[in-house]
């Protein structure tokens, strides 16, 4: 059957979104931020015993996706979050593709928009930054995708900050003079993830001194008015839930945040380097190419603003505007600019007129694309994971009771002596009994069991980030003492409610009340014997 005229145009974006989707490829569950992202909504949920875990009981960051994550697991089951983040992959493409198309310099030939598309698959797909990885031990596509400091919209699986693709959204709806469906799309953002208010503000006000460029003043008023109205249930969320219990804590806790757990987001210092400078000429270079079009003006606008805030952070060294992070806008810009930079790459290879070329060429990358995408992913080649904690994760998962908390090994860790930000997703794992950089951060997701705390997940409240401090700071101390008897460790254990000490190889503790149950080569686990 022909598809009537009025959807033919669609098929080339749609097909292309959906191997987009499959070439990028995506996580297992639970991999990386998910083992956050993913806890409130599954102890909601009634997943294990999380409803007793400590941080499942803090203030909820991201309580709308935490509400998504309730109902997909309780109707549909895990899948469901494959399926949706396969529908943001294909939102991300869709959306870059409703800009370019809307640009003078877009492919005029059908051949050429195959080539356009065939070229942003293959730049974002699995198969390629596999190759980068394997050939110069560093995942280099990764950086046309991501924002300056690691800040990205995609990512290796849903999270909150996927829904930063609305941004983009936002931007296709604009160029297309719709300012005010771009003005709800930017709320919308802000509403999965707070950390976007900011480069929504931005954006939004550019796009309301572009309205006033054009004296579209009623215009300029109606798209803050949709912002404002958009993001209020987001900022009294926020106020109600996050508002500082006093001056001094509230300082501790940012500082604790910015410089202790997130530096390589917040540190200008640390993640400023070459590849960072050439990501910022990109965005510059895109700007420029967008200068005749509805979004030139606001996003010159809203880049400008950001690094001006930016200066101020790296000047005042305040931590509480580096966790609102004004270079954040990289993540919708940087993307944004690699798909301008191809676009009018490709408008000028179609003045050699070879049509059948283009669409050969097309086809030859979407194949390698799809077919590198099976390839890596049948051969595990991304997202690993240290499997020296496999056997502990399994036997906690199949052997925990309700009320059980578990003690793991935590600490804070070195900084990194590696200036600027880089991708793990397809880096070798080395199978060498080592556990991995964050230990057992996957704990909770993996087994169901409660933790009393580990490193890489924390809450955002002040008092809940200085107890989330306070439990590692002690979970470090206690094991660096071998003797928790004498010592009077194992008393000070038994008051935080702990019943189980997971203790990695390497490292001698011991109790006349730890009753052995578990032992591999990574770990063992000791229950606590209760006085009677």
């Amino acid at each position: 059957m022909i598809p009537s005229p009025q959807y033919r145009h669609l098929w080339l974006p749609v097909v292309s979104a959906l191997a987009f989707a499959f070439a990028y490829t995506q996580s297992p569950l639970y991999y990386s931020n998910q083992n956050q992202y993913f806890l409130h909504g599954l102890a909601d949920a009634g997943y294990g015993d999380l409803s007793t875990d400590w941080l499942a009981n803090t203030s909820d960051p991201t309580p709308l996706f935490s509400a998504m994550v309730y109902g997909v697991y309780r109707t549909v089951g895990p899948a469901g979050f494959q399926a949706i983040y396969c529908a943001v992959l294909m939102g991300y493409f869709l959306s870059l593709w409703g800009i370019v198309t809307a640009l003078p310099f877009a492919p005029k030939t059908t051949p050429g928009q195959w080539f356009l598309a065939a070229s942003l698959i293959l730049i974002h797909s699995a198969i390629v930054r596999m190759a980068s990885v394997q050939l110069f031990d560093f995942d280099y596509p990764w950086h046309f995708q991501t924002g300056v400091a690691n800040q990205y919209l995609l990512g290796t699986g849903l999270q909150p900050s996927v829904f930063g693709v609305f941004l983009l959204m936002a931007l296709a709806a604009a160029i297309r003079g719709r300012p005010l469906l771009a003005a709800g799309l930017c709320a919308q953002a802000c509403a999965w993830h707070s950390t976007y208010l900011l480069p929504a503000g931005l954006i939004v006000f550019g796009l309301m001194v572009g309205s006033v460029r054009h004296k579209q003043y009623q215009t300029a008023l109606l798209t803050g008015i949709v912002a404002l109205l958009g993001v209020l249930p987001v900022l009294i969320y926020n106020l109600l839930t996050f508002a500082p219990t006093s001056s001094e804590q509230f300082v501790e806790s940012q500082n604790h945040l910015a410089w202790l757990r997130i530096p390589h987001h917040t540190d200008v210092n640390r993640w400023f380097d070459l590849i960072a400078g050439i990501q910022l000429l990109g965005v510059l270079a895109g700007i420029v190419l967008l200068r005749r079009t509805p979004l030139g003006l606001p996003l010159a606008v809203a880049a400008g603003l950001a690094v001006v805030l930016s200066i101020i952070q790296v000047v005042s060294g305040d931590a509480t505007l580096a966790l609102m992070f004004p270079w954040r806008l990289s993540a919708v810009l940087v993307p944004l600019a690699t798909m301008l930079l191809l676009t009018y790459f490709v408008h000028r290879l179609e003045s050699i007129n070879q049509p059948l070329l283009f669409l050969i060429a097309a086809i030859v990358l979407i194949l390698i694309s799809v077919i590198g995408a099976v390839y890596v992913s049948l051969n595990r080649l991304g997202y690993q994971e240290s499997q020296a904690e496999a056997g502990l994760l399994y036997h906690v998962r199949e052997t925990h009771l309700p009320n059980d908390l578990y003690l793991l090994p935590a600490g804070f860790p070195k900084p990194a002596t590696k200036k600027g930000s880089w991708a793990s997703t397809f880096v070798p794992v080395t199978q060498n009994g080592n556990p991995a950089i964050f230990e057992l951060a996957r704990f909770r997701l993996s087994t169901g069991a409660a933790t009393f705390v580990d490193f890489k997940s924390v809450p955002y409240h002040d008092v809940e980030v200085l107890e989330w401090h306070r439990r590692v700071s002690k979970a470090a101390e206690w094991y660096a003492v071998n003797d928790w008897d004498e010592s009077g460790i194992l008393s000070l254990v038994i008051e935080e409610k702990v019943t189980h000490v997971v203790v990695p190889a390497g490292r001698e503790i011991h109790s006349k009340q730890f009753a052995w149950e578990y032992e591999d080569s990574a770990y063992r686990v000791y229950r606590i014997r209760r006085a009677k």
